[in-house]
């Protein structure tokens, strides 16, 4: 009996050994799998690399224009500053922070050329900048956002960062320094017939009293003669009297159209450029068009040309 109890005692104790060893064994091993699985996964997460990292921090503040001077008129300064208040995250005004102004400084001719400035914020959070006198006209926008530089490496259609614009108005002084005007407009058939009353009007409302077709407006031959061609012929006569020598045409893109509900379009195209009279120097040019329905052919010219003088004058006085 004491045999057998001997036997079912150290059979109990290798079984129990045995399990033990199996236990541990797989344990182990569970063990070592689970840890293969988080080292692997450890090293399957993305690091972001420097450039996203200035991203995400940056996107955690906010920008936003909190004054924004009036118009002004060429040749004057902005009576207050542009200024722009950064918050963080929690809302709090962020002192010390780098922000970037980028505006129109000048133009090289009649095409507009931009720069930037950096600008810390004050304790309040607030970033101030006046750029002084602005010897330009211009309707355009001064954008502010985080200072970037050496931070983007990459290429973007648009900042990842914060971005905040507003309008950088500057009004030109035609309407005090006066202006000739050479613009001829077509016939429908492609025949010039006379200057434009319309935007010479239209420019005297703007309070242009010294606006007026120039000496030889009314020679056609003039119409294919060069930008130069024509100021020094009208400066022959006027000198620098007048600020300005405004030119071009006004079109039609194609005849008008009748169309099946029994209304008509017109497509007219503007093509206008600006000389100071002092210098000879080309300050202005862009191309304006309109598309106008009318229910006779009338209408539709009309209501083109209405649409389109008032596109002109609003360009002229923001770009000459």
């Amino acid at each position: 009996m004491k045999k057998r109890e001997m036997f079912i005692k150290k059979s109990l104790i290798s079984s129990l050994i045995l399990v033990l060893f199996f236990s541990c064994a797989t344990t182990n091993e569970t063990t070592k799998k689970s840890a293969d699985s988080n080292a692997s996964q450890e090293e399957t997460v993305p690091q972001l690399s420097e450039e996203e990292l200035f991203i995400q921090e940056m996107n955690k503040y906010t920008l936003e224009f909190t004054n924004v001077p009036a118009k002004i008129k060429k040749g004057k300064a902005f009576a207050s500053d542009f200024e722009v208040t950064v918050k963080d995250e929690n809302g709090n005004p962020a002192a010390d922070f780098d922000v970037c102004f980028t505006y129109p400084a000048m133009k090289d001719g009649s095409k507009l050329v931009s720069t930037s400035i950096v600008v810390k914020t004050n304790e309040n959070g607030i970033a101030s900048f006046n750029p002084g006198i602005i010897s330009f006209a211009v309707k355009s926008k001064i954008q502010a956002f985080p200072d970037i530089t050496g931070k983007l490496e990459s290429t973007y259609d648009v900042l990842p960062v914060p971005v905040t614009t507003a309008d950088f108005l500057v009004e030109s002084d035609v309407s005090s320094k006066g202006a000739i005007m050479f613009v001829f407009e077509f016939t429908e058939g492609g025949k010039p017939s006379k200057n434009s009353y319309e935007i010479l009007s239209a420019l005297r409302k703007k309070g242009g009293s010294m606006i007026s077709n120039g000496p030889i407006s009314d020679d056609t031959s003039y119409i294919t003669a060069s930008k130069q061609k024509i100021y020094k012929d009208n400066y022959e006569y006027v000198e620098d009297q007048f600020g300005y020598l405004i030119g071009g045409t006004v079109k039609f893109a194609n005849p008008v159209e009748t169309n099946e509900d029994g209304t008509y379009t017109a497509h007219l195209i503007a093509e206008i450029y600006g000389i100071d009279m002092k210098t000879g120097e080309v300050i202005y040019e862009e191309t304006n068009e309109y598309t106008s329905t009318g229910t006779n052919w009338s209408k539709a010219v009309e209501s083109c040309k209405e649409k389109l003088t008032a596109i002109v004058v609003d360009s002229i006085m923001y770009g000459l």
